[in-house]
């Protein structure tokens, strides 16, 4: 058994419009089919870093798969309590009900500060043995993670967002 961390851009640093773009679709059945592989592999533990984009859509696809695989567990590693202080209401609703789902929770900080969203990058990173990133090279703080997963000797799995 071992655990699987994700990484990836927000919905605005993306190229699509809305999430009911096709390749936006597109993406999301990527990631679950990738996932599926990985669980088939023996991959039971799950790390979400519970931002807007790729670590929700993430976390989502683990909550479905849970109906199929009820041995798999997801773990919110949760940069400050205040996370969605400036959200919108719907991202907040969303951002709550995966909570809920979550069979553990992990907060860096009580409150945003400078470092507690790289640090949530590096504790994902620490916590797994594989980190898939949705990643289409540009600096930011996928770009960080994904060289700090490398530089752990983690194994890495680049998936475009196109």
């Amino acid at each position: 058994m071992y655990s699987v961390s994700f990484t990836g851009h927000r919905p605005e640093k993306l190229p699509y419009f809305s999430e009911d773009d096709p390749m936006c679709i597109d993406l999301k059945q990527r990631l679950k089919t990738q996932i599926e592989m990985l669980i088939n592999e023996g991959a039971d533990s799950f790390f979400s870093g519970m931002a807007r984009g790729v670590d929700l859509w993430c976390a989502e696809i683990i909550i479905e798969l849970k109906c199929k695989f009820p041995e798999l567990k997801l773990t919110a590693v949760i940069p400050c309590k205040t996370q969605t202080n400036n959200w919108d209401d719907q991202s907040i609703i969303r951002y709550n009900n995966i909570l809920e789902h979550c069979d553990k929770k992990i907060y860096i900080s009580d409150n945003y500060n400078k470092s507690c969203m790289l640090k949530r990058d590096r504790a994902i990173v620490e916590l797994c043995d594989v980190l898939i990133a949705v990643f289409d090279g540009a600096k930011g703080g996928t770009e960080y993670t994904v060289k700090y997963a490398e530089k752990k000797r983690k194994k890495v799995i680049i998936i475009p967002p196109m």
